[in-house]
């Protein structure tokens, strides 16, 4: 077959395709996107519910009243964020893309995610110094007591550098995760949200 034909073929072929087909397999497109969106959604659930007995653990294991405040802490910030993450995940899941309004439908799921992403950063950067501060007592205890280690100038210096360290690493790698986890699906969305807005 001539390459004239071949190419004559393929553009009977999508004069065929209707305006509403094509918009269908559009949607197809961002159905899936949604989906798999969704299923990293519910992994951030399962990671917390994860953890979170660990710290509750943790508090048990320490008796000194400094890292059992800090376990605490984290402890009542994963229950916390749990719910937060079920409502977001179940906000998620009532999007309907059968909506009328298909555009705004996908500019309200992708703000929710961002949104959700967005807290969840911003509420790490207040607990990975928590979290730090947790461990380091949590080992040092384990060789001195408190008052020794809140008398030692030289084990605060070192607490302190270790926070200023800890914190920025802690929000980069966290930024990276979630950007590796979610942003292939935010940009086919996106992506979408632009071929709708192109459309007559």
């Amino acid at each position: 077959m001539k390459i004239e034909d071949t190419w004559k073929s393929l553009s009977e072929n999508e004069e065929r395709l209707s305006g509403a087909e094509i918009r269908a397999g559009l949607n197809l497109k961002s159905e899936d996107a949604i989906r798999k969106l969704n299923k990293r959604m519910a992994w951030k659930i399962g990671f917390t519910i994860l953890f979170t007995p660990l710290y509750i653990a943790a508090f048990f294991f320490v008796d000194n009243w400094l890292p059992q405040l800090l376990f605490a802490i984290i402890t009542l910030a994963h229950i916390g964020g749990l719910i937060f993450f079920i409502q977001r995940y179940r906000k998620a899941k009532s999007f309907d893309l059968g909506d009328t309004d298909v555009r705004s439908v996908i500019e309200a799921y992708i703000a929710n995610i961002k949104e959700t992403v967005r807290q969840e950063e911003m509420a790490g950067l207040i607990l990975y110094p928590i979290a730090a501060a947790s461990g380091f007592f949590l080992s040092l205890l384990q060789k001195m007591t408190l008052e020794e280690a809140l008398a030692d100038n030289r084990i605060l210096i070192t607490l302190l550098i270790l926070l200023i360290v800890i914190t920025p690493i802690s929000h980069w790698a966290a930024r990276w995760m979630n950007k590796k986890t979610f942003k292939k699906y935010l940009d086919l969305l996106e992506d979408r949200l632009s071929q709708i807005r192109e459309e007559p």
